[in-house]
């Protein structure tokens, strides 16, 4: 599987993929689910400090089902409006440029198609 170096705006990971595209939509995935997971962090402190201070007989809402909606535009916030990939190093773009908002419907309908796949019905 070919290394691919990825890099935009605040971004730089070096990635193995199959191709160009699936380098950048896992970068994507990958730094949109650092803030999700900050931001899930944060909410479970907040619920453990509420229910030390306070003795809660309702359970307090944790992990939103969904993805959160600030901090997956704090992800996106990270890119610039293209993404560079190349096969050679970092500053270079031999494979190609996309664009931020291309790589972002691929991975909210990538995200969408997961969803469907846990809401789905036992079926026997």
């Amino acid at each position: 599987m070919p290394k691919y170096y990825i890099q935009s705006g605040n971004v730089s990971f070096v990635v193995c993929a199959n191709d160009p595209q699936g380098a950048a939509l896992w970068t994507m995935h990958r730094t949109i689910d650092d803030k999700i997971c900050e931001y899930e962090d944060e909410l479970s402190l907040r619920s453990h400090l509420a229910q030390d201070a306070a003795d809660y007989e309702e359970p307090i809402d944790g992990v939103p089902e969904n993805v959160p909606f600030e901090p997956m535009l704090e992800g996106l916030a990270e890119f610039d409006e293209t993404i560079s990939i190349s096969e050679l190093g970092f500053g270079r773009d031999d494979s190609g440029c996309l664009e931020t908002d291309e790589v972002f419907t691929h991975w909210r309908q990538l995200m969408a198609a997961v969803d469907r796949l846990f809401d789905k019905p036992d079926v026997q």
